[in-house]
């Protein structure tokens, strides 16, 4: 294969995966039900982290989710006046609260985590004619693409930095 063939194929592999992507941006910006409650992507994606890390921080999760402070401290209160997680001072350090899941909150978490097993279990099943090897070549494959993503993104912010001086 020459080196233009490969180029080639590079870009029929950033084409598909950029479809991928618009699937994904499609899905997540879409309203879920979960058995009867009806909520945002990023909510659900809350729930399901603070399910998996009770007494989580708001500092904590801004960090997991890579969003400011104030973005997760608006969504946390919008999420607290729908009763689904509460607030608790933390014992240690007044000044910062720890984040738990409601009775209800925790009643979406556990549906929500049967309804995305459900979607993994279907979508491993959909790769079952690859070979264990050929999934570990897509991981390593996937991995290094992220990095050069990264570099993409951390490039673009310098150009904007650059651009608005």
């Amino acid at each position: 294969m020459t080196a233009e063939e490969r180029f080639s194929l590079f870009c029929e592999l950033i084409d598909s995966f950029d479809r991928g992507c618009k699937f994904v941006n499609d899905y997540n910006s879409l309203l879920h039900d979960y058995n009867g409650v009806v909520m945002y992507q990023a909510e659900s994606q809350f729930i399901h982290k603070i399910g998996q890390e009770p007494g989580i921080t708001i500092t904590e999760l801004a960090v997991y989710f890579d969003k400011t402070r104030s973005a997760c401290s608006q969504l946390m209160r919008r999420m607290k006046d729908k009763g689904w997680l509460i607030q608790t001072r933390n014992s240690d350090n007044n000044r910062e609260y720890n984040l738990h899941l409601t009775e209800e909150g925790q009643k979406i978490y556990n549906y929500h985590l049967k309804f995305e097993e459900a979607c993994y279990r279907r979508s491993a099943r959909m790769l079952d004619e690859f070979s264990e090897e050929e999934l570990e070549t897509y991981i390593r494959i996937q991995k290094k693409l992220n990095e050069s993503f990264k570099l993409d993104v951390e490039e673009s912010k310098m150009l904007q930095v650059n651009s608005s001086k």
